[in-house]
């Protein structure tokens, strides 16, 4: 090794003992490197694994994976930052006035970060008063869709349709959470005027029930049928609810429709359609 070293000096005429100093450092910065991302490594899988114990902490699993995501990523923060304090070291770069430094520089940007502590304030709040976790089907700003991922700045919804809408948490005002208790489905079914209605209705009493019993793992409680609610152009309509376990109102709502249909063609109940009579005058 020696050897080496001496023939590099010799030949880029360069100081042995300046290349062994650029040497140590180099190494110093690849070891602080490796150091780094192994100690997020392990932190990353302490968290995780910590939280698989989530009923000892009595978290659901939604709210122990957002803790996951926002911990993991303050690992990251805190260690990057004692990685680049340790490399200014080993560069033999003072740390101190550089802190200071950044202390004053800090007062003086506060205010054009007043929107990013937001963020990060807002954040903690909506993690620890249980807003929405991730995997959540919520509603904000006029965004719908399923939580992906709730960072210190940002919460990621993926939409309905795939669409990832990215969302800074300081402009999170309103949130509505339709995975916190039961849904409601709700199902109108149009009858014809002419039609026997008390028929529509006992019919229609009769299909949500044997739903309900052949759907208990689907279905919170008892169908109630509401009866009529409106009388349309050519139709009657009548409304059905079932409150249902959180997010399979809509299954609920398509398979009740498909069964209503069959049980009122089995029944000669028709369900109208708009129809218009035009009136030919003849000179």
């Amino acid at each position: 090794m020696a050897n080496f070293f001496a023939e590099v000096s010799k030949n880029f005429q360069v100081d042995t003992a300046v290349l062994y100093y650029y040497t140590g450092v180099g190494i110093k910065i690849i070891i602080i490197f490796a150091l780094s991302k192994l100690a997020i490594a392990v932190l990353n899988r302490v968290v995780t694994n910590l939280f698989k114990l989530y009923p000892k902490f009595k978290l659901d699993e939604k709210k122990s994976g957002t803790l996951v995501g926002i911990l993991k990523s303050v690992i990251k923060y805190v260690v990057y930052m004692i990685m680049g304090i340790s490399i200014l070291d080993a560069l033999n770069i003072p740390t101190q006035p550089i802190l200071a430094t950044a202390g004053l520089g800090s007062i003086a940007i506060g205010f054009g970060a007043q929107s990013l502590v937001r963020d990060v304030f807002n954040g903690f709040f909506i993690l620890f008063e249980d807003q929405y976790a991730v995997g959540d089907y919520i509603t904000i700003n006029g965004v719908t869709g399923t939580v992906e991922d709730i960072g210190l700045r940002i919460t990621r919804i993926r939409a309905f349709n795939g669409e990832l809408h990215i969302i800074p948490n300081g402009e999170i005002k309103a949130v509505t959470n339709a995975s916190r208790g039961n849904s409601l489905a709700i199902v109108d079914i149009g009858v014809k005027y002419e039609d026997n209605h008390e028929k529509a209705l006992e019919v229609l009493s009769a299909v949500a029930f044997a739903y309900y019993e052949n759907n208990k793992d689907k279905v919170a409680e008892k169908p109630e049928v509401l009866g009529i609610i409106r009388l349309g152009e050519s139709d009657v309509i009548i409304r059905t609810i079932v409150k249902t376990q959180a997010l399979v109102h809509w299954k609920v709502e398509r398979e009740l429709r498909m069964l209503i249909i069959d049980a009122f063609k089995k029944e000669n109940i028709e369900i109208p359609y708009p129809k218009r009579v035009i009136v030919e005058k003849r000179n």
